[in-house]
């Protein structure tokens, strides 16, 4: 048997573009982001949980540094060098993602359990671990990834 909780994190205002889309979400655009982690142990710890949620406060500033006020842009992205020309104006605040990832919620899902999961096994001493990572870009839409 394992215990689970969950933290949400959020809103948290991120742009984004899809460029692959062929209509309106090729365009900058961005949703207030909520981000909601699934922690998993088969013991909870000395207090009885599974996460100490106040242990947190460096996740959460991860996650407002990657993405608060930013826009999220796939390294594949043929607009990037424009992009990093606005944003060499002051323009926008770019977050071109590593490659292989890209800015829509379900990949963001995806990003967000790579980066957070190592720092998770390490705080904990791998005691715990991240299982889900759920984002909604609003209250009707959110993604999922799923360890």
């Amino acid at each position: 048997m394992k215990f689970k909780s969950t933290k949400r994190f959020g809103p948290i205002s991120t742009g984004h573009r899809q460029w692959k889309h062929k209509g309106h979400c090729s365009y900058v655009h961005g949703y207030g982001r909520y981000v909601r982690l699934t922690f998993e142990a088969s013991e909870l710890d000395e207090r009885g949980w599974v996460m100490d949620f106040g242990d947190l406060k460096d996740v959460k500033k991860w996650i407002e540094a990657e993405w608060d006020h930013r826009v999220l842009i796939a390294s594949d992205d043929p607009l990037l060098p424009q992009l990093k020309e606005l944003e060499s104006h002051g323009g926008i605040l770019l977050n071109v993602l590593p490659d292989g990832y890209y800015p829509g919620i379900e990949e963001s899902c995806r990003y967000l359990y790579d980066m957070l999961s190592p720092m998770i096994q390490k705080k904990t001493n791998n005691r715990v671990e991240i299982t889900r990572v759920e984002i909604w870009e609003h209250e009707n839409n959110s993604g999922e990834y799923v360890k």
